[in-house]
């Protein structure tokens, strides 16, 4: 059998996420921020909306940054899963194509993480949009830095609808090669998918927290 080419090797080395999950709390942040857990956070918003946050901008400029990683994550997952398909291609060409399987399943596996992780952190984001939401006064800078998290949300959109569409593209390459996968092969590309097609909620929930704030500031 050839030798892989160098652009089939493992994704995971080089499939970098963001991940304001572990970072937010190195960036600006809100005061309530420190009691996310706290029984009297209902209490706390109500006495917030009385007086914005000092740092309620900084945060809703980090939240954008942030949000505009997560475009670039997805666009790079996509990118990796159209090579996937390539790969899939040459290897079902092949008289033995199992040891190249092994490397595209692996490969397949780090793309499903990062989807996950890509909806986690969208989860946090979402978290920060409704606790600035909490504080939100009618004033044209906020409405602004609401509006430009919705304009990287919507972008977002975009890019995992192409995601998606490359992701079930991948699938039928595997379903059209049946003969030469198992059914563990078969189900990592369903995985794959079901992540994909999960990133969908975590992206309808910050454009909701983001646009409630941007209303709410204008």
């Amino acid at each position: 059998m050839k030798r892989w080419p160098k652009r089939a090797l493992e994704v995971g080395a080089i499939l970098c996420l963001a991940m304001p999950a572990a970072a937010w709390t190195d960036g600006p942040m809100l005061w309530q921020e420190s009691f996310f857990f706290d029984a009297l956070l209902q209490a706390r918003n109500r006495m917030a909306r009385q007086q914005s946050d000092p740092q309620l901008l900084p945060v809703l400029k980090a939240v954008a940054s942030q949000a505009a990683q997560q475009v670039a994550n997805v666009q790079q997952i996509d990118l990796y899963v159209k090579t996937q398909q390539d790969n899939l291609r040459y290897a079902f060409s092949q008289p033995d194509p199992e040891p190249s399987l092994d490397t595209i399943a692996a490969n397949i596996d780090t793309l499903s993480k990062g989807c996950d992780q890509i909806r986690h952190n969208l989860y946090y984001l979402t978290a920060r949009c409704r606790m600035a939401s909490s504080q939100a006064l009618p004033d044209p800078e906020l409405y602004q830095a609401g509006l430009l998290i919705l304009g990287q949300v919507q972008q977002l959109q975009l890019s995992l609808n192409s995601l998606y569409l490359d992701a079930v593209a991948a699938r039928q390459v595997v379903a059209d090669n049946r003969w030469s996968t198992d059914k563990y092969f078969r189900h990592r590309t369903e995985e794959l998918l079901r992540n994909v097609v999960r990133i969908q909620d975590s992206v309808f929930l910050v454009y909701n927290a983001a646009y409630e704030f941007a209303m709410r500031s204008r």
